[in-house]
């Protein structure tokens, strides 16, 4: 069994210590074998939110593996959104692969974010078929679950609650060979749907953790189980705590 702990959109610098440390006292009392960080870790990309980042990583008590989001490229600073939008996120050494000694699971990271795009809407999401294609020869050979965590989604689930325009998604998914599961987040709410016309590839979404900006749902996490199959718990903030859903 493995177990996984499902955590987004944290925006560090835009949220209170006091939810943000019942949020790390959660994760940690579940023990997950690995934690995954899908984007927006940062609320602007400046320096002392990543500060704030490397403090609350560091109270973590498993391995992170994680990508970045829209949020983490530098906002304020053309300069650097423009030549090394991400190098501030690469500084926090998370992991961008994860094996389980079992065998049973093999996680990869990848970067669906661009900070500088020829459409308004940088917040969009890019996939690219080269990286797609890299990524489908990297997973454990015998790996019973692949998973690719990304910020963006393919593509938003039915009901929608806001728009989601990943560029070639399209273009990229038929290089995956079998099941696959994509862990996202971006959409500040969780959801567990197959991408349309791949119904071999489902995506799970986790809320947003800490952010005050929700979308019709707490903050919180998700704690996803692998043996045989994937089964998940969503932990909510009750306004005092974190605790699983019932």
């Amino acid at each position: 069994m493995v177990k996984i702990a499902h955590i987004s959109d944290l925006h560090c610098g835009e949220v209170s210590n006091r939810r943000l440390d019942r949020a790390l006292d959660a994760i940690n009392s579940v023990d997950p074998d690995v934690i995954v960080v899908t984007g927006d870790i940062t609320h602007s990309g400046r320096r002392r939110q990543y500060s704030i980042a490397k403090r609350v990583f560091a109270s973590l008590r498993a391995p992170i593996l994680g990508c970045p989001g829209n949020h983490d490229a530098p906002v304020f600073d053309p300069i650097a959104r423009i030549w090394a939008p991400f190098e501030r996120f690469r500084q926090l050494g998370l992991a961008s692969a994860w094996d389980s000694s079992c065998g049973t699971v093999s996680i990869r990271a990848l970067n669906s974010a661009c900070a500088v795009q020829a459409r308004l809407d940088w917040s969009q999401g890019v996939y690219r078929p080269k990286d797609f294609a890299a990524l489908a020869c990297s997973f454990a050979p015998v790996a019973q679950h692949r998973i690719i965590a990304c910020h963006h989604p393919p593509h938003a689930p039915s009901p929608a609650r806001m728009s989601i325009a990943t560029r070639g998604y399209s273009a990229a998914l038929p290089v995956l060979e079998g099941e696959h599961l994509f862990l996202c987040g971006h959409l500040h709410h969780s959801a567990d749907y197959c991408v349309t016309g791949f119904a071999h590839l489902r995506v799970m979404t986790a809320p947003t953790l800490t952010f005050m900006r929700e979308r019709g749902e707490p903050p919180g996490f998700r704690v996803i189980t692998f043996s045989s199959a994937a089964t998940q718990t969503t932990w909510r903030w009750n306004g005092d705590d974190y605790r699983p859903a019932m």
